[in-house]
């Protein structure tokens, strides 16, 4: 592998350390995080799901019968709802979170409002319910 073909693989390889490395770290930004998309022309780079809170404190976790939601601390102390999907590994890390006297914690993204406690996860958007799943753990 010299010359061009080496340049190129290189290439691509940064590329994908960059995308590893975007996902770990959080920003302001309260968007999803969007996993297995394609590089280039090559295939969908394919990530494994990670559990809990990469790089962050565990506050808690909650499992529904289709999510793992995790509330995370930050280093510097910011609380984050971070959720992830089992049917399709997609995740998603809010750093917008409240908490409530009775256990919730609130996170907003936007106009949706993801609501977590020992009970219930709840989903709204706009003020209507679009999910709501039992907490099983």
């Amino acid at each position: 592998m010299f010359g061009k073909e080496r340049v190129q693989v290189i290439k691509r390889l940064g590329l994908v350390m960059a995308g590893i490395s975007a996902i770990g770290f959080l920003t302001a930004s309260a968007e999803a995080t969007a996993l297995n998309q394609p590089i280039g022309n090559s295939q969908p780079l394919q990530i494994a799901q990670v559990e809990g809170c990469p790089k962050a404190e565990m506050v808690q976790s909650f499992a529904t019968a289709n999510f793992s939601v995790y509330i995370c601390k930050t280093q510097e102390g910011a609380i984050f709802y971070r959720g992830l999907s089992k049917r399709n590994g997609s995740q998603i890390n809010v750093m917008q979170v409240t908490t409530s006297d009775d256990g919730t914690y609130e996170a907003t993204n936007g106009n949706i409002i993801y609501s977590i406690n020992p009970d219930r996860l709840q989903v709204r958007q706009n003020g209507k319910v679009i999910l709501t799943e039992a907490v099983i753990k």
